[in-house]
């Protein structure tokens, strides 16, 4: 496909803002979402740049779209498509950097998502070079995917197309089919889904984590790129399925089988810790999508418990109320503690104590005499103090859902 032919597909009611004759016969090599200002490392010559422009304002002045152009052109990416939804239009500054850099800009209306311009463009990359079927065929076939990082990285426009187009929802079943096969990946399950950043990093932020960094080491066939956000994300092809593991396997079973599927994740950043969420396998191609909300929240509950060290947690290591909960926005967990807990919320004076009372009476299974011992109290006194805590909260600790309540208030933290 080239430039001009994106432009003739009345559906998607694109405008061109600046491109010459030359550029629009140019062909597109694969598409990459940038969702960043410094998108030149995760293209490849020949590559449809799609961009929300979320990192522009009106204050920024020319010089900085004069560097995200340049980085563009140096990189030969093909032409960049701007989204005017979130800015109302795309700047004239844009439009000048491009002219001046010779980057073609094409205008994406409010009611185009980047999941159409995705399907559409990506669609036609396995047709290049094949039958009308997709297949590969003759002396300029589409490569073999290997587990080799050169290959990895000689692909990683389709890859980038792929995470896009997974991370955009629920996709047609023949889009996603062409860009698993673009990728080298296989049109069924099970997969994975990984998504890492370094510790540090805020989730959404531009990444440093290489996708070679997700390389499996096992052999099973990948695609790794980055969403329009930065973080980077791998799908894999992925044999092993843990459901047929015990229940309650210990960690260092889980672990292990984890290794066995993507245990190559510090081999080229040896000495930066990084988080990484993990997803549970999914059947088919339709499941990817929410395999990508379950790898980004697992990555959140390796952030929450240890923000200073590397961590990787899958989906199967939230096997606990705490463990859940962790994965859930820091802020949410503040309101949720602050609506249960009530005052009790703010531990001052006689609320941690009483605070101290209901951990003791809800780790004792609300044992009258077993918390009484555990504080040194009279049975009284705990008594009392657990009336406080019903009138202060709102909650009856006699009844099992508000003992759950309050005992995710306290894991809140």
């Amino acid at each position: 496909m080239h430039v001009h032919d994106l432009l003739q597909l009345d559906a998607l009611g694109l405008t061109l803002l600046w491109g010459d004759g030359p550029a629009l016969t140019q062909e597109i090599s694969g598409v990459t979402a940038a969702g960043h200002e410094a998108p030149a490392g995760c293209l490849r010559p020949g590559e449809l740049v799609l961009s929300g422009l979320e990192w522009w304002t009106p204050d920024d002045g020319r010089a900085r779209t004069d560097r995200f152009v340049a980085a563009l052109r140096s990189a030969g990416a093909t032409v960049l498509l701007a989204g005017a939804k979130a800015r109302g239009a795309v700047p004239d500054d844009l439009v000048e950097s491009c002219r001046a850099h010779g980057v073609v800009l094409i205008a994406v209306p409010a009611h185009t998502t980047f999941r159409a311009l995705t399907e559409a463009a990506t669609a036609a990359i396995p047709h290049r070079r094949g039958d009308p079927d997709g297949r590969p065929s003759g002396p300029d076939e589409l490569p073999e995917r290997t587990v080799e990082a050169d290959q990895a990285t000689q692909h990683q426009g389709v890859a980038d197309a792929l995470v896009a187009l997974i991370a955009a929802g629920p996709a047609d079943g023949a889009a996603l089919d062409a860009a698993l096969r673009a990728c080298g990946l296989p049109a069924s399950g099970p997969y994975r889904v990984v998504v890492a950043t370094t510790v540090g990093e805020e989730c959404g932020g531009a990444s440093s984590v290489p996708v070679a960094a997700l390389r499996p080491s096992s052999g099973e066939p990948f695609a790794a790129g980055r969403l329009p956000g930065g973080e980077a994300v791998a799908v894999i092809r992925a044999d092993l399925d843990p459901a047929s593991a015990p229940t309650r396997a210990p960690d260092a079973e889980r672990r292990s089988s984890l290794a066995e599927l993507w245990p190559a994740l510090y081999a080229d950043r040896p000495q930066t810790a990084l988080h990484a969420g993990v997803s549970a396998p999914v059947r088919d191609p339709e499941g990817l999508n929410s395999a990508l909300d379950q790898a980004r929240y697992a990555l959140a509950a390796a952030r929450a418990q240890s923000p200073e060290a590397g961590r990787v947690t899958t989906v199967e290591d939230l096997g606990t109320l705490g463990a859940l909960l962790s994965g859930v926005p820091a802020e949410v967990r503040t309101a949720f503690r602050s609506r249960v807990l009530g005052p009790l919320a703010h531990s001052g004076g006689s609320h941690r104590m009483l605070l101290e009372t209901l951990e003791a009476f809800l780790a004792h299974h609300g044992s009258w005499a077993r918390t009484a011992a555990a504080l040194q109290l009279h049975v009284n006194s705990v008594h009392y103090r657990i009336q406080r805590i019903e009138l202060l909260t709102g909650r009856d600790l006699s009844r099992l859902e508000h003992k759950l309540d309050l005992q995710a208030a306290l894991l809140c933290r």
